[in-house]
């Protein structure tokens, strides 16, 4: 049996027996604190273990109802599935009462159930006068629809009630991710004589097991799960949903704090820039100027900041819901579609909340175009947020693409291999992925730069693979160029003669009109051999035009048909070669400059260039006055 796991939160006004229905319900009491038995007030989050049925594990979070203990309330609703909204008979819907009601409306929590307590403390008539203002009350909140059971826990009236429709409401919440990387926003660290750190919270998604490797942000830290308890109770996994205590090894208890998050792997990020979507609080009273100061609340976290508006340049205080940025003071750990909430500091007030819709944000212009950017952000589906970041990044791991768009690791992979198949991406050996889009802009570029070139230089055997790389590298990574570059090649688009890269149907050839002319010069300059005359007196003996002098000397000299003797002379390769075998046939150890003088026939001028190459190239080793072959010398 596969138990499904849940953790429901208890929220209300102080005193409207949220602790004593849990205790009721659980036979826990989660005031565990000396200041909150003395003050009889829940100054914590507190958790117990609640049994439903055999399928289910359900944990039960008390958050404090005192409106000086809102922060922890927040922190304490952050990961819940559900609600049990207690109101008291004899008092009704209270301040807090409102404020957790906003505070659940802007978390995006739907279900629950209403708990009316203290019922025994009222009489019948006036039981149904409360029930009326309080259904009243939650209209345009997700309890407007929500079940009513009439409660009182000292006497259990109605508590095996409460049990019964948590359990239906249950029974509609879909559970959390348990598959895909692991994430804990931690809400409590302690130290256990003997065993070292501990650290509780709800797992929001994912799963961990004992000896599992964990990284907690934004310390960066990798830690070892020693053991794992929920609710007290030894277990070898925990899964999302559930409240979990581990036992880490390999950290002191000083360098955590709560708002820290424990995760399984590299794919969640740290990020002090965040693209929002906030809906306002209907009981904010207060306007907020442009990079007003304010709380954010997300998670387990509270962290400073200021609020950046596109749009505007002061959020009123009425129902509405706008695309602005938060810039924090410190790093949190968020993804995509995560929930939040936003409060002033001073006059303290919630402003709003909402949910995540870009983690790793760009500073952005105030301006129409930055809120069409956000309402895109906001709107594209997780496919279109993956192949964005792919296009922005150029190429990125599936690893990275998780953390760019904030998508589980699992959803990226499938979404990618969807687009693969769709051959609108390509995936390399490095387990990088580009879009197909994005190579064939490149090729397309690459062609016409290439079909340009060989207009220009006819002559040439193709574009210097560095230059080409150079010209691309403006736009696309180094290391991308390379394998956009192999991908065309291997396609047949392109082709490499060493490092000369060319249109694969192009051939150099002598300029159209050009070809006798070149074909002569070319012809006369060969014939002269070792002894050849300036190059420009060949190109001006058959008038061809200055600007195709230089270049069909390159060209000769790229193609590895000449070699250069000096400024004003080059030498056919061929014959270079012819005359360097008659050497060494003639005189197959050493040789002298006065043997080679008379058996190449040559004088000083080209012979000395001559034997400077052979030693150049390696063929000879000067000794005194020899010359040495070196596979001789070998």
């Amino acid at each position: 049996m596969v138990k499904r796991t849940f953790t429901v939160g208890m929220a209300g006004h102080i005193d409207h027996g949220k602790t004593t229905l849990t205790k009721a319900l659980t036979d826990i009491d989660t005031d565990r604190l000396k200041e909150e038995k003395a003050r009889n007030v829940s100054i914590e989050p507190g958790f117990a273990p609640l049994h439903l049925t055999e399928d289910m594990d359900v944990s039960i979070i008390d958050v404090p109802g005192h409106e000086r203990f809102i922060r922890q309330m927040i922190a304490g609703v952050a990961g819940i599935d559900a609600v049990v909204l207690t109101v008291a008979a004899d008092e009704g819907v209270m301040p807090q009462t409102k404020e957790h009601l906003e505070i659940l409306s802007l978390l995006g929590v739907t279900g629950g159930l209403i708990a009316v307590t203290k019922i025994d403390n009222v009489e019948k008539e006036l039981l149904e006068l409360a029930a009326e203002d309080i259904r009243e009350e939650v209209q345009g909140t997700p309890f407007s629809n929500a079940e009513m059971v009439f409660v009182d826990s000292i006497s259990q009236t109605g508590v095996h009630k409460v049990r019964e429709k948590l359990t239906e409401v249950l029974q509609t919440v879909p559970m959390r991710n348990a598959r895909g990387a692991f994430r804990l926003p931690i809400d409590q660290v302690f130290s256990v004589h003997g065993q070292g750190t501990v650290v509780r919270g709800t797992v929001y998604e994912g799963s961990i097991a004992e000896g599992d490797t964990i990284q907690v942000l934004p310390l960066r830290k990798m830690m070892k799960v020693r053991q794992l308890q929920i609710h007290g109770t030894q277990v070898e996994q925990g899964v999302a949903g559930q409240r979990l205590a581990m036992n880490l090894s390999g950290v002191d208890r000083e360098e955590l704090k709560r708002g820290d998050v424990a995760v399984s792997a590299e794919h969640y990020v740290t990020t002090q820039l965040i693209n929002i979507v906030l809906h306002t609080s209907k009981e904010m009273h207060y306007a907020l100027k442009q990079r007003g100061h304010i709380k954010l609340h997300l998670g387990t976290a509270e962290v400073y900041g200021n609020i950046v508006f596109f749009d505007r340049n002061v959020l009123k205080p009425e129902k509405q819901e706008v695309l602005c940025q938060l810039r924090l003071n410190d790093p949190v750990v968020t993804k995509r579609n995560d929930t939040f909430i936003v409060r002033r500091p001073s006059p303290t007030e919630t402003i709003g909340g909402g949910w995540v819709i870009n983690p790793n944000a760009e500073r952005l212009r105030f301006g129409e175009t930055t809120i069409r950017l956000l309402e895109q952000e906001m709107e594209g589906t997780p496919a279109e947020h993956i192949k964005k970041a792919i296009w922005v990044n150029y190429w990125l791991s599936a690893e990275v693409l998780a953390k760019e768009t904030g998508i589980l690791i699992d959803d990226v992979k499938e979404i990618l291999q969807q687009l693969k198949e769709n051959g609108e991406v390509i995936e390399y050996s490095n387990s990088k992925l580009v879009l197909q889009e994005r190579y064939d802009q490149f090729l397309k570029a690459i062609k016409q730069e290439l079909q340009e070139f060989h207009q220009t230089h006819p002559l040439r055997k193709g574009k210097n693979k560095q230059e080409l790389q150079a010209m691309k590298e403006k736009d696309i990574p180094k290391d991308l160029t390379e394998r956009l570059i192999e991908r065309a090649e291997a396609e047949g688009e392109i082709k490499r003669d060493k490092q000369f890269i060319s249109l694969y149907s192009f051939s150099p050839a002598f300029p159209k009109g050009w070809e006798t002319r070149m074909t002569q010069a070319k012809e006369q300059w060969v014939k002269d051999g070792l002894t050849p005359r300036p190059w420009t007196e060949y190109m001006q003996e058959q008038s061809i035009p200055m600007e195709l002098r230089e270049e069909l000397k390159y060209s000769f000299l790229q193609a590895y048909e000449a070699i250069t003797m000096d400024e004003k002379h080059i030498w056919p390769a061929f014959k270079v070669v012819e005359a360097a075998n008659q050497l060494k046939q003639q005189y197959p150890a050493s040789f002298t400059l006065q043997d080679a003088k008379e058996e190449l026939n040559i004088t000083r001028k080209y012979l000395v260039p001559f034997l400077e190459w052979l030693d150049e190239q390696n063929w000879t080793k000067r000794q005194e006055n020899e010359r040495v072959w070196r596979d001789y010398d070998k």
